[in-house]
């Protein structure tokens, strides 16, 4: 019997075989990596870093002479973020006064909390129609929640109150009212905010009064630093926004959705985000609908003393992620983000 010689098919079987059994083995392997890490996964990478801006303001009129700093750059509170040549009048050192005094009394006032009084209505029938009641008692709300927050005084909210009373004794009509009255504590959020006026207030009066020299404006807080336009030779007022500084010790990470991809939207769920290729977790604790964009927009102009607001993209789900107060070193605002949810 003739003898057959296989080594030719052999070496192929060897050749592409083994090839075959390598390729088969990664692929089985990325499959079942796929499977483990990223099935179920939502993977976003233009996720960021955001915050509340905090203005860094100028304590009086002048010119500046050095701009210290470049958009972008990382400061600390205290760093000088431009140097100006200011002139001063006396009038103006008592207004600064004046301004830092206040400051004070705001401060001291907003840590005292405050006193809510709630009306209750008693309709004995006429007098203002119960619309004109209604409309009055919901301003009446609203200053008082402004004034919880700080953002009114007491005279306006006493102002609505008044008005309000006004409106139930119109027309002759037998309605009274008594109020409910409640404590609320101090709003740390309207504490935080007072100090850094009265600090600035401080500062800017301490700086009018060695006006003849060029003088400072400072970081108000750690942050990412965003000049408002300045240059060497831009003449400021008192109080203009020189930069915005975003705050690094208020900040989350901020990530947008498509409205199919709501279901890895789920408050209280755990989250992994990547910056400079160091792994975070981190917990969602806000979830925006494309139909609140809007108020959130104003919310986020109201809360924001620079005006600064995070421009939502139309449409998009908006998920805020907060980051634990341990990672926070070394995360600053508007930094990039690798963003991973979980259903």
């Amino acid at each position: 019997m003739a003898e057959i010689d296989v080594t030719d098919k052999a070496k192929l079987v060897i050749k592409y075989g083994l090839a075959g059994v390598i390729a088969l083995a990664l692929l089985c392997s990325s499959l079942v990596w796929y499977i483990m890490y990223c099935w179920g996964n939502l993977d976003i990478y233009d996720a960021k870093i955001a915050g509340n801006m905090v203005g860094a303001r100028a304590g009086a009129p002048g010119s500046v002479t050095e701009v210290m700093v470049h958009n972008g750059d990382t400061v600390k509170a205290g760093d000088v973020i431009a140097r100006i040549e200011v002139t001063v009048t006396d009038e103006q050192i008592r207004q600064m006064e004046q301004t830092l005094e206040l400051s004070e009394k705001n401060l001291a006032q907003i840590k005292q909390g405050v006193m809510i009084q709630r009306p209750v209505v008693h309709s004995g029938g006429g007098g203002a129609s119960s619309a004109e009641i209604e409309n009055a008692k919901n301003k009446l709300d609203q200053m008082n929640r402004l004034y919880e927050m700080g953002a009114v005084s007491g005279i306006q909210r006493d102002e609505a109150a008044a008005q309000y009373q006004a409106v139930l004794s119109r027309g002759g009509g037998s309605s009274s009212v008594t109020y409910e009255s409640s404590y609320q504590p101090p709003n740390e959020e309207a504490v935080r905010r007072a100090e850094i006026q009265v600090n600035q207030a401080r500062m800017a009066l301490e700086q009018a009064k060695t006006s003849s020299s060029a003088t400072e404006i400072t970081a108000p807080v750690d942050g990412v630093v965003y000049l408002n336009g300045i240059e060497t030779g831009s003449e400021i007022k008192a109080g203009d926004v020189v930069a915005f500084v975003g705050n690094d010790n208020d900040i989350w990470v901020e990530a947008y959705l498509n409205p199919d991809e709501s279901d890895y939207a789920v408050l209280g769920q755990l989250a992994y985000f990547f910056v400079d290729r160091k792994k975070y977790e981190g917990t969602i604790v806000e979830v925006i609908s494309p139909e609140g964009d809007g108020e959130s927009q104003d919310s986020n102009t109201a809360n924001s003393e620079a005006g600064y607001t995070s421009p939502y993209p139309s449409g998009k789900i908006v998920v805020k992620i907060a980051i634990p107060r341990e990672a926070k070193d070394g995360i600053h605002f508007g930094n990039n983000v690798d963003l991973r949810l979980s259903k």
